[in-house]
């Protein structure tokens, strides 16, 4: 064999040998790090990255990401994170792994040096901001000189409540939801439907073949059974999704409790019912917590596989490539198992193991849900998290559950130091909480439940004595306490529903403090409120009245008629005996 063949070869042999040797694991590394920081928008740290090909693998030590909100914490980190290929679906360029092992992960851990990048800033979440804002305007100073007519000479600008210009957004929104919801049930297409099957019967009746005629007689029922069962399912479709529409009016009656806080703290005076004291005192804490889940979840809907039509199809310049189903097909990526194990906490962290289940890139070609299982116990400390997602359908679709009992609760504070605030201490927490997502849409509960606890309120803002004492009387009886919430709305912009019983006691105590004029300053500003609101919910309610009544005025109509007429085919679909009637929708 020729030198000048061999030796130009052995030579690309030896370049591609020393780069994977000595320059694909830096490389492979930098990217890694680069690609995640501009995620995070934080620093991320691999202490060492090491791959092999021969037996394909890698394995990764020492990964941290940073938070980009505490410069001096780690958002996740995690020991080793390894795994291997198998080999076989390697010729078809799959990468599937039987095993891989996850170890040390931990969250929230302090770190050395700052993790903060330069040049970049973190964008304040608007759902953490808005309650901070609405917690910090809960005014006490002149809550013992409340007067009526402090509400009665304030005058409320509609163009400045929230209820007002939500009212406005619904009424576009519920105007375009309207016309998607009309135009799937477009009755065109029904009657376009029923003058196909007429001219078919006429065609069937005057065919002179009996045996032909009843074939297409067969085959018109077959097909008025399906207009119907079609009709019936676009109907409730529609019927469905005019109601959803509807049911986000109730988001006016939130933003116009709102209001009524924002209003009471112009005034200088607090809201006294329970929602508005549950969302001063608990709202800022579970708006943190809410806003780091969601950056969670956004975080890995970057990573997360979009929706794969036509996987198994490649189109290329000249013709496609089809690939045949067969016995097994392979995803691209595939983890089939992945042991997880780590610690929750820092001060006396709680070791957990569990395991992670089908983690792919296609999940349609692989047909089934990535799972999660994790569970961890350490005396009365227990915890057990439960997580799907599926995404094998148009829409990405996660179950989540997390109960986590005897959780160590010191230092939380509720409240806001410039209105109130509670120090909690010496508490034992039981959290049990649900998440679902379908595509951006959010439904989920919590629920925290405190036990043998300390409640230290801080008074010092308030200055009259005798609401003083009534807050501080409010708190010293309590050892429990119990804080709820409902999450919906959308991951980008999710809402909250919160609850408490801390709330019960210190209304309690403000109307037991303040009396009858503060109740009446507040029913009088109420009614400037809904006086307000009065004309842009009344046009928002007539507007769904209205569209409802038309559609289901249509719906009603066109099913009259199709049921006239499928009925009709279904019982005297016989040679020679039916007359079909001219009708138009």
């Amino acid at each position: 064999m020729r030198k000048t063949y061999v030796l130009p070869r052995l030579v690309l042999l030896a370049i591609a040998w020393i780069f994977f040797l000595f320059a694909f694991d830096p490389i492979l590394k930098w990217a890694m790090i680069k690609g995640l920081e501009k995620s995070a928008k934080a620093k991320v740290e691999i202490a060492s990255l090491h791959t092999t090909f021969l037996h394909p693998s890698i394995r990764i030590n020492g990964f941290a990401v940073a938070d980009s909100k505490s410069e001096y914490n780690n958002l996740v980190e995690f020991s080793e994170l390894s795994f291997s290929a198998a080999g076989a679906p390697l010729l078809e360029k799959k990468v599937i792994v039987e095993n891989a092992s996850l170890s040390g992960l931990r969250f929230g851990t302090p770190r050395r040096t700052s993790g903060r990048l330069a040049f970049v800033k973190e964008q304040p979440s608007e759902l953490v901001e808005g309650f901070k804002k609405e917690s910090g305007d809960f005014a006490l100073d002149r809550a013992a000189d409340a007067k009526t007519g402090l509400a009665a000479d304030y005058k409320v600008d509609p163009a400045g409540l929230e209820s007002v210009r939500l009212a406005k957004q619904l009424e576009e929104s519920y105007q375009a939801d309207y016309k998607t919801i009309s135009a799937s049930v477009d009755t065109r297409k029904y009657q376009d439907w029923l003058d196909a099957l007429k001219a078919r019967y006429e065609k069937a009746r005057s065919a002179g073949n009996p045996a032909r005629q009843a074939r297409e007689y067969a085959g018109i029922a077959k097909d008025a059974k399906k207009l119907a069962a079609d009709f019936k399912k676009d109907k409730e479709n529609a019927e469905t999704a005019l109601a959803r529409a509807k049911d986000s009016f109730k988001a006016v009656d939130e933003a116009r409790k709102k209001d009524l806080a924002a209003v009471m703290s112009k005034m200088k005076l607090p809201a006294m019912d329970t929602r508005s004291l549950a969302r001063m005192l608990a709202g800022p804490v579970i708006a943190e917590k809410t806003a780091a889940a969601m950056k969670w979840v956004a975080l890995a809907r970057k990573y997360m596989p979009a929706s794969s039509k036509n996987v198994l199809k490649k189109e290329t310049k000249r013709g496609r490539t089809v690939y045949f189903p067969k016995a097994e097909s392979y995803p691209n990526f595939l983890v089939r198992t992945m042991s997880v194990s780590g610690e929750l906490g820092t001060a006396d962290p709680l070791e957990y193991k569990g395991e992670i289940r089908g983690l792919t890139t296609q999940p349609q070609v692989y047909g089934r849900p990535t799972t999660a299982l994790i569970k961890g116990a350490k005396g009365a400390r227990k915890l057990d998290l439960r997580f799907s997602l599926d995404a094998s359908g148009k829409e990405v679709k996660t179950d989540s559950s997390l109960v986590y009992t005897g959780i160590p609760v010191n230092g939380l504070q509720l409240g806001s130091p410039s209105s109130f605030m509670v120090d909690i201490t010496g508490a034992a927490g039981t959290f049990d909480g649900t998440l679902r997502t379908e595509g951006e849409n959010l439904s989920g509960k919590a629920a925290l439940r405190l036990a043998g606890a300390v409640f230290k309120p801080k008074t010092d803002n308030i200055k009259a004595a005798p609401l003083r004492s009534a807050v501080e009387a409010s708190f010293a009886g309590l050892s429990s306490a119990l804080i709820e919430t409902d999450i919906s709305g959308t991951i980008k912009s999710p809402g909250l529903s919160i609850n408490t019983d801390l709330a019960s006691a210190l209304s309690k105590a403000f109307s037991g403090a303040m009396g009858e004029e503060l109740k009446k300053a507040r029913d009088e500003a109420q009614k400037k409120v809904d006086e307000a609101l009065k004309p842009y919910r009344s046009k928002l309610d007539d507007l769904a009245s209205s569209k409802q009544a038309e559609l289901g005025s249509r719906l009603t109509d066109a099913q009259s008629k199709i049921s006239g007429l499928t009925d009709g085919l279904l019982k005297n679909l016989v040679p020679g005996k039916i007359k079909i009637p001219k009708f138009k929708l």
